[in-house]
C-alpha cells in the first residue's frame, strides 16, 4: 500500500492591479494588442479581435468576463478568421478566464457555472453544416459577419493558448444555442492547443466544429453539459485528455457527431489517444442525468484508444444505429470508427459487455438491436471491463482527486494499440492520460490544483510509517490498529471513501489506537491525518 502526502502550493497575485475594461470598439482589425500580468481585463459584453489583429497574453495575466443581466449581449472574446491570439501561460504562471466575481483565492467553486461567456478561436480550416463551408459558430446572437467560421486551409493558424485557464463560462443563447467553455470553429492544425482547462461551465467544456486543431493535455472539470464535443467534419488529432463530471450536473463525457446532415461529404473523424473520462458516479444519486456516456453519432468516424472510462452514472456507450441511412455504427463497421484497447469499469448498471450493462442502445429499431457487433467491435480490438484502480476519485475542495492508476491494473499496462506514425503523438506505455508513475501534469496551473481539488498520492507507505507512525493490518479487517513514534496530542484521524466523502472522524491521544471498521462494506479507503496533513490509502 501507498501513503499519500498532501502538497501545497502558495500563490500569490498582486494585491493593487489596475483593472482595464475592454468592449467591442477596443480591439479594431490590423493591429496588435498586449496584454499584460499587471493589468487585470475585464471583458464588458462580445468583445471582437477582429480579422488582421494580433493579441497577446503575458504569462500569468487574468481576463475576466463581466456578469451580464438576461438579454444582455453576454460578455466573451471571440478571435475571428483572420486574426491570431498568443496566450502564452506557464506552469507557474497561467493565463486565466474567469467570471468577474472570481476573487481567484477560492470563492467560487465547481457549482458556479455559466457566470460569463467564454472563448471563441475561429478559422479558415474545412467545415460543412448544410450544404455550406462557411457559417455563422454556434452561441452568437443574431446575425453577425464577424462570426463566420470555415473555409479550405486545415493548415489555418489562430495563435496559441497555452497553460490557460477557462473557469465558470458558458452562455445559452436559446435551446441548442450555446457558448461553451472553450469553442473551436473550424481552427486550423497550425494553431497550438496545448494544457487547457475548462472549469465548471454551463454547457460544454470544450467544443470542435469542424476543421484539424490538435490539442494535448485538455481538462474539462465539472461542466454541466458534455465534457468533448465534435461536429461539422472535425478530422484533429488529441491525446492526454482528462474529464471528470460533477454529481450534480454533467451530460456526455463525449457527445461527437460527425455530419449535418449525417451524410455530408465532410464528415468528422478525429484521432483521440490517452483519454481519462470520469462520470459524475456510478452511486450517484444527485445528478437528474441518467447517462454520463460517450455517444458516438450522426455518422461520426474517428479513433478512441488507449483510454480509461470510469465511475459513470448510467450507460457508458452507445454507437448510434438507425434503421435508415448512414450512421456511425456503420463507420464501425467500415472501420471508420475504431474504439480500441480502453479499460471500462464502474458503471452503474453493470460492468458487462452487453445491453444490460454498459452499453447502450439506439432504439429497438436498428441493425444491431442486441449490441452484438458493437460487443464483437469491442472484444476483437482489445477493450478490458477491468478496475483501472485510480488512486482516488473526488469532486470536491479536499484534496482527494488524484486520478493517476496506482499502476497495479496490468490491463493498464499492456495490450496497447499503436499509436500512428506521427510526431504529434507521445509514444507512451500506458492507458489514460496519467503516467501511473509519474508526477500529474495538472499541478501549479490548474483550478483543480490551486483550488484544493487536487491530491497526491505518490509516496510509500514505508518510508511514511518509519517517519511518524504505523497502521495494521492492511488490508484492514473488523479494525485498524494506528502506532505513534511519539504521542499524539488530539490528532484528528479521519476515514474517507474514494470520492472523499467523511465517513469516521476520531480525535486520537496517545500511542496506539483502534478504529473500528466493521461497518464499513469492502473496498479502498483513505485514512487522513489531518495535524500532519497525511493520507494513507487502506483496504477493507
Amino acid at each position: 500500500m501507498r501513503s499519500f502526502l498532501l502538497s501545497s502550493f502558495l500563490f500569490s497575485y498582486m494585491a493593487a492591479q489596475a483593472q482595464i475594461t475592454i468592449t467591442d470598439a477596443d480591439l479594431t482589425g490590423g493591429n496588435t494588442y498586449n496584454w499584460t500580468a499587471n493589468n487585470v481585463y475585464l471583458l464588458d459584453g462580445t468583445v471582437y479581435l477582429e480579422a488582421g489583429a494580433t493579441l497577446n497574453i503575458e504569462a500569468g495575466t487574468v481576463i475576466k468576463g463581466v456578469a451580464k443581466q438576461p438579454g444582455q449581449p453576454f460578455s466573451s472574446l471571440i478571435v475571428c478568421r483572420d486574426a491570431q491570439i498568443f496566450a502564452n501561460g506557464t506552469q507557474q504562471n497561467p493565463i486565466i478566464f474567469t467570471a468577474e466575481s472570481d476573487n481567484l483565492s477560492g470563492n467560487l467553486d465547481e457549482t458556479d457555472r455559466g457566470l460569463w461567456g467564454g472563448l471563441v478561436l475561429l478559422g479558415r480550416g474545412k467545415a460543412r453544416k448544410n450544404g455550406l463551408d462557411s457559417f455563422q459558430v454556434e452561441g452568437i446572437q443574431g446575425v453577425e459577419p464577424r462570426a463566420l467560421m470555415g473555409g479550405f486551409d486545415n493548415n489555418d493558424n489562430s495563435g496559441t493558448l497555452r497553460y490557460v485557464s477557462i473557469r465558470h463560462a458558458g452562455f445559452e443563447i436559446a435551446p441548442g444555442n450555446e457558448l461553451n467553455g472553450l469553442t473551436l470553429g473550424a481552427v486550423g492544425a497550425a494553431t497550438t492547443l496545448e494544457y487547457i482547462e475548462v472549469f465548471a461551465g454551463s454547457d460544454d467544456g470544450f467544443e470542435f466544429f469542424g476543421g484539424k486543431p490538435n490539442a494535448k493535455y485538455l481538462i474539462s472539470a465539472f461542466n454541466d453539459d458534455d465534457a468533448f464535443d465534435w461536429d461539422n467534419g472535425f478530422r484533429g488529432k488529441g491525446q492526454f485528455w482528462f474529464a471528470i463530471q460533477a454529481e450534480d450536473a454533467g451530460q456526455q463525457l463525449f457527445e461527437v457527431d460527425g455530419a449535418e446532415p449525417d451524410a455530408d461529404v465532410l464528415w468528422s473523424n478525429p484521432t483521440v489517444f490517452n483519454a481519462t473520462l470520469i462520470g459524475s458516479g456510478s452511486t450517484n444519486t444527485v445528478s437528474p442525468y441518467d447517462g454520463n456516456n460517450l455517444l458516438f453519432r450522426d455518422a461520426t468516424g474517428g479513433v478512441l484508444a488507449n483510454s480509461i472510462i470510469f465511475d459513470l452514472k448510467g450507460e457508458g456507450l452507445q454507437v448510434e444505429d438507425l434503421t435508415n441511412g448512414i450512421d456511425s455504427y456503420q463507420r464501425m463497421l467500415d472501420d471508420s470508427l475504431v474504439i480500441a484497447n480502453n479499460v471500462w469499469f464502474q458503471f452503474e448498471v453493470g460492468n458487462t459487455l452487453d445491453t444490460t450493462g454498459f452499453l447502450q442502445q439506439t432504439g429497438a429499431s436498428g441493425t444491431d438491436d442486441d449490441c452484438s457487433d458493437l460487443i464483437n467491435h469491442l472484444t476483437t480490438n482489445g477493450n478490458a471491463v477491468a478496475n483501472p484502480n485510480l488512486n482516488s476519485v473526488g469532486r470536491f475542495t479536499n484534496n482527494m482527486l488524484d486520478p493517476r492508476p496506482d499502476g497495479t491494473e496490468t490491463a493498464v499496462t499492456s495490450n496497447l494499440y499503436a499509436y500512428p506514425n506521427d510526431p504529434f503523438f507521445t509514444q507512451v506505455s500506458y492507458k489514460g492520460a496519467f503516467n501511473p508513475n509519474g508526477p500529474h501534469w495538472m499541478l501549479g496551473w490548474t483550478t483543480l490544483d490551486r483550488n484544493g481539488y487536487l491530491g497526491d498520492f505518490s509516496s510509500s507507505i514505508q518510508a511514511q510509517e518509519v517517519k511518524e507512525f504505523g497502521l495494521y493490518p492492511n488490508p484492514a479487517q473488523e479494525t485498524l490498529s494506528l502506532s505513534f513514534n511519539e504521542a499524539a496530542q488530539n490528532e484528528t484521524v479521519e476515514i474517507l471513501d474514494l470520492n472523499g466523502r467523511l465517513l469516521q472522524s476520531h480525535q486520537v491521544t496517545g500511542t496506539q489506537v483502534s478504529l473500528e471498521l466493521s461497518n464499513l462494506a469492502n473496498g479502498m479507503y483513505i485514512v487522513r491525518f489531518r495535524n500532519s496533513q497525511t493520507k494513507l490509502m487502506i483496504a477493507r
